[in-house]
């Protein structure tokens, strides 16, 4: 994980995203939005599109009638983000 540690947030951010959608993956919907959460803020902060598409594209992956609060506040946070 040392690619965590080093590089330029941007690049740090997308690798988050990744790991998030691994434990999307696998049904760990809570530690995969919690991930996706830090990396949105990133992509908020460096106002950066292509983070903050792949973050979308990564929630519209999961398709739930009643999702998580994790979820719900994920949601909150990209509703309205135009970059």
């Amino acid at each position: 994980m040392e690619a965590l540690t080093t590089g330029h947030a941007k690049q740090r951010a997308l690798l988050v995203l990744d790991i998030a959608d691994g434990h999307l993956t696998g049904g760990r919907v809570e530690a995969a939005f919690t991930l996706a959460s830090r990396a949105l803020d990133a992509g908020l902060q460096y106002r950066s599109g292509r983070i903050v598409e792949r973050a979308r594209g990564m929630r519209r992956s999961l398709t739930t009638s009643s999702p998580p609060k994790v979820v719900r506040d994920f949601d909150e946070r990209l509703h309205g983000v135009y970059l």
